[in-house]
């Protein structure tokens, strides 16, 4: 049986040196004609856009490599500056595979189809334990001078479902763009959740290591 996630579409695509993750939100600033052309037909026909990490290549000019799993995104505020230029901040909505290209001309497209995440009983508690080690890895980097923006567990828990859960504690966690392309392409909540337990273990080492030179 097939379902929403299973049907193929086009969709205009913006290929980043960045990644953007479902829940996360993303200031862009559009200047090649292309891309210009891109958000156009976006805002005239209130249409999102996918985002996919170049994984090897440039942002300008094209001839790049590009990731297999991106991002869909919402325009939720845009400016226009005088000389075509804009401004826009767009918000991560649905995690895509990326079946194929069809053009660069006028602009990148691609054939997608939506990726459902899959979770488990297990995988709620689990989110929470994460979350709350990211939390101590937070006040611990501030005890030590960072300047990092606290967690309120509740706040970030508050509401919603385990899948929104794990993007919201992946956002919060500091990381490149590959070890964010990896949560992305994680196609289960523990799956995510394991590298994110991967990335805490790696952060809390160099500020363990910092704290035994101080």
């Amino acid at each position: 049986m097939s379902s929403d996630h299973d049907v193929e579409r086009e969709v205009p695509m913006f290929p980043l040196g960045t990644v953007l993750l479902p829940g996360g939100v993303l200031p862009l600033h559009v200047f090649e004609d292309r891309y210009r052309e891109l958000i156009d037909y976006c805002l005239s026909n209130e249409s999102q856009f996918g985002i996919v990490l170049i994984e090897r290549g440039h942002e300008v000019g094209g001839g790049d490599v590009r990731a297999s799993v991106g991002c869909l995104a919402d325009i939720i505020q845009h400016e226009r500056l005088p000389d075509g230029r804009a401004n826009l901040v767009v918000l991560g909505t649905s995690r895509i595979n990326i079946k194929g290209w069809k053009s660069d001309d006028p602009y990148p497209m691609a054939w997608v189809t939506e990726c459902a995440d899959i979770s488990n009983e297990e995988s709620l508690d689990r989110a929470l334990e994460v979350l709350q080690r990211l939390r101590v890895f937070v006040e611990a980097a501030q005890s030590q001078g960072y300047k990092v923006q606290p967690i309120d567990e509740e706040a970030v828990a508050v509401g919603v479902e385990v899948a929104e859960l794990t993007y919201r504690i992946a956002n919060l966690t500091p990381s490149g763009p590959f070890d964010r392309q990896r949560l992305l392409k994680a196609p289960s909540c523990e799956e995510r959740l394991d590298i994110i337990d991967e990335q805490l273990q790696g952060l809390e080492e160099i500020l363990s290591t910092e704290r035994g030179e101080q």
